[in-house]
């Protein structure tokens, strides 16, 4: 009878212990949590946790330092931390003033170059020729190409690099000026990185984005698209004539609204 109670009581204890073992195993798996992911929170940024939902017919916008893409949710206003250009003024190849207001009302297409390059340069020049055709009939449209290096580009360096490709087009313009203002553009707005370095013969040289920028009649940021090869202009096409198309709806809901 005592050897029973014996093991009865024996279970019992081997028992309360398996139980305070799962407690205890259940605690630290809280606690391990709690500390892992109050530590995620303070190691990344908050906007990494953002995400939108993509909308059938609307281009994105771009959203905060990791250019998060944003589509516009139904009767909100538009954040404050989208990508915009802001207000600028630089020179054209035909030495006139040329600011964001020359950006209004007109669907732009960013290009970073400078005229000396012997790298991606000539032959995103070449692919944006090639491309116009495609694009001549959109009067609506302006490509803008920035120089990175205003320090030697000058208006008549401009004027030079537009005859050596034949660029004729009147809505192709080539701009210089304060490299400041250029490089707050390139990196600050359409997150374009600009690095100067030791070329051949310790000659500058320049490692800069090859990317063309889509830019709305409102100044947004709405598109990016490699520039190096065909297949992304092709994109970039598409696209356009869906930006257009979503300003076509929305400029008839605000007609009807009024």
């Amino acid at each position: 009878m005592w050897q029973i109670l014996n093991k009865k009581s024996w279970f019992e204890i081997m028992n309360l212990i398996y139980k305070l073992f799962i407690k205890l195993i259940y605690s630290f798996f809280i606690i391990f949590f709690v500390v892992f992911c109050e530590d995620i929170k303070e190691k990344y940024h908050p906007e990494l946790t953002y995400f939108s939902f993509p909308k059938e017919g609307i281009l994105p916008y771009f959203k905060g330092e990791v250019m998060d893409p944003y589509w516009q949710e139904a009767d909100k206003k538009l954040p404050d931390d989208l990508r915009k250009v802001p207000e600028f003024t630089l020179l054209t190849h035909e030495n006139l003033a040329f600011n964001n207001q020359n950006l209004r009302d007109k669907y732009t297409l960013v290009v970073f170059f400078y005229a000396k390059c012997k790298g991606i340069c000539p032959m995103i020049t070449r692919n944006m020729l090639n491309f116009i055709p495609k694009i001549k009939d959109q009067t609506d449209l302006q490509i803008v190409s920035i120089t990175v290096n205003p320090e030697t580009d000058s208006v008549e360096v401009l004027k030079k690099f537009r005859n050596q490709y034949k660029i004729v087009q009147n809505n192709w313009v080539f701009l210089t000026g304060s490299k400041k203002t250029i490089y707050d553009l390139a990196r600050n707005q359409f997150g374009a990185d600009i690095k100067l370095i030791s070329g051949k013969d310790n000659l500058n040289d320049f490692v800069h984005t090859e990317n063309v920028y889509l830019i709305d009649k409102k100044n947004y940021l709405r598109g990016i698209y490699r520039a190096k090869g065909s297949g992304d202009l092709e994109r970039l096409k598409i696209e356009l004539n869906t930006l257009k198309e979503e300003d076509k709806k929305s400029a008839i809901t605000s007609f009807n609204i009024d």
